[in-house]
């Protein structure tokens, strides 16, 4: 189901009444990672006792959490190994660790290696360093799990120095031991049994703008609790993140105060919207069709087929005459004449400017939404739809993938905007393109993401590759528009759907795309998984994936 993502400051606001009420939400975090970790740790090697465990410990709380769950791990069998690479760190924990059992190594910056040692007076500082600098790696090396505590969101950008040249060397170590025809993980060194790396609520030093970087955490998994941080769900920094699991501690969070929303297929079993038992075709929606051209006439046929397919109660085709013919000839029950509507789409295709301009004319003095996709887009910022007229009139949902995004935001903001700059940042680029021009704008691409005018973004689960394929996003608006249309029928008397609402009812098309997605290799089979789809979703109750 839904779950929303809130900024950091929410989620710390959230957790200021329990902790005033004395709530040990420390106690709540870690027991929930150290059940984590066992599951981790009885799949990886099928059990806990003699694995060994080692823990990045920073100053603050994540590695308070860190170091708890490694003292009950310690007390089911396993070795831990903690490495502090601070000068403090969370004493109670670091306490409970070694009372546990825990071995501590105090991994030393360049600045206190730079002298003469204390410890080991007989010893230069240098040679300590460097000792205590490969007892680590060979922890590192030979741990089962790493535990990721070092930082948390109050954490400064960028490690230091001693810090990031320890995991760019024991990045160096798994490649070396890879090679060598040892084990490997995506995170760390090779090992008999695949390395796990957890991180601890959010990895350290997390930021998308150094994707790739040799010198930062990547981590298998984060375990991260109270709440979704917005900082986690950016699709840039899913190499550091790995899979995301959220832990519930009971904090009291409103979904009105969340900047995204993350959904997925019980979203759409939960939020399909099935015919009910005193319906009738009206009540189910009518979508209307501009897409295809004489130089695209199939745009039309994949367009209207999708939508017929997933359960609007009428389809009208509003194109030329020759993709009518077209489209009837494979589905009979799409009207040509005119008449009421729920929702339009226009572009796929191309569609010749006289059914265009009919069209904008059947619209004059509604709020019937509307989807633009493809040449459809080049309407928005135009003379002819500046605010005060027709497309300020409705809601309108935009689908460009990042080039056409590109084209669009270059003529809204007068500079020029490069696609290889969309697909940097996906979520910053449609969130400034839907508040630029008041629609919600769905970005095509890896991971679709949907913005509303007020930042709030909708990101629905990642589809499968094959949807990458010509005539997928004429199917893609087809879905949209049925939705959209079934539900605006729906509230039709009622005050516009409110934005997040109906980015939420895209996200919800997106899920239907992507399912038939997993059915069908090309755009002409894909049409046709959505009425398998929708038929599951209608007939059957829910969809299994």
């Amino acid at each position: 189901m839904s779950v929303f993502a809130y900024p950091s400051t929410v989620i710390v606001e959230a957790e200021r009444p329990l902790l005033d009420a004395g709530v040990d939400l420390m106690a709540r975090a870690s027991r929930a990672l150290a059940h984590f970790c066992a599951d981790v740790l009885r799949e990886s090697r099928g059990q806990i006792f003699g694995s060994r465990v080692c823990v990045f410990a920073g100053p603050g709380n994540n590695a308070g959490d860190a170091l708890f769950a490694a003292a009950a791990l310690a007390r089911r069998g396993a070795h831990i190994t903690v490495v502090t690479l601070f000068e403090r760190t969370h004493d109670e924990g670091l306490a409970a660790a070694r009372r546990a059992g825990a071995s501590v190594i105090g991994f030393p910056s360049q600045e206190e290696t730079a002298g003469p040692s204390v410890e080991a007076p007989g010893q230069c500082s240098a040679e300590v360093g460097a000792q205590l600098r490969a007892d680590v790696l060979r922890e590192l090396s030979r741990s089962d799990l790493v535990l990721d505590g070092m930082l948390g969101t109050g954490g400064r950008r960028g490690l230091p120095e001693h810090i990031a040249a320890l995991i760019r060397d024991w990045r160096h170590s798994a490649r070396t031991n890879s090679a060598a025809g040892a084990g490997t993980s995506r995170s760390g060194a090779g090992t008999s049994t695949p390395q796990t790396l957890i991180a601890v609520d959010i990895p350290s030093d997390l930021s998308p703008a150094e994707a790739g970087s040799e010198d930062r955490i990547h981590a298998d998994h984060t375990v991260t609790f109270g709440g979704l941080k917005a900082e986690l769900i950016d699709p840039r920094v899913a190499a550091f993140t790995g899979t995301v699991h959220l832990v519930d501690i009971g904090l009291e969070l409103h979904e009105n105060q969340a900047t995204a929303e993350v959904v997925d297929t019980d979203d759409l079993n939960a939020d399909f919207p099935r015919p009910q038992p005193d319906g009738h075709k009206y009540s189910r929606g009518v979508v209307g069709i501009l897409a295809g051209s004489e130089e695209y006439p199939g745009a039309g046929v994949l367009t209207t087929t999708s939508a017929v397919n997933c359960g609007v109660g009428m389809v009208r085709s509003l194109g030329s005459q020759m993709v009518a013919e077209y489209v009837i000839g494979l589905h009979a029950e799409v009207v040509t004449a005119s008449g009421r509507m729920n929702a339009v789409v226009m572009g796929p295709g191309n569609p010749e400017d006289e059914y265009v301009h009919a069209c904008v004319d059947a619209l004059a003095n509604t709020n019937v939404p509307v989807v633009l996709d493809a040449g459809a887009l080049d309407m928005v910022g135009r003379a002819e739809s500046v605010k005060g007229t027709w497309l300020a009139e409705r809601p309108v949902v935009l689908t460009p993938h990042a080039g056409e995004l590109a084209r669009l935001l270059s003529r809204l903001l007068g500079e020029i905007i490069t696609s290889s700059r969309i697909n940097a940042d996906p979520i910053g680029w449609a969130q400034r393109a839907a508040q630029s021009s008041g629609c919600i704008v769905l970005l095509k691409g890896h991971q679709t993401v949907i913005a509303a005018p007020d930042g709030f973004c909708v990101l629905p689960e990642v589809g499968p590759a094959s949807l990458a394929t010509a005539g997928s996003g004429d199917v893609l608006a087809g879905i949209i528009g049925a939705l959209v249309a079934t539900f605006h029928a729906k509230n039709q008397h009622e005050p516009a759907l409110p934005e997040r609402e109906l980015a939420h009812i895209v996200g919800l098309g997106v899920l239907v795309h992507n399912a038939a997605g997993r059915r069908a290799v090309n755009a002409g089979a894909l049409g046709d998984a959505v009425a398998e789809v929708a038929g599951e979703l209608i007939h059957g109750g829910s969809l299994v994936e």
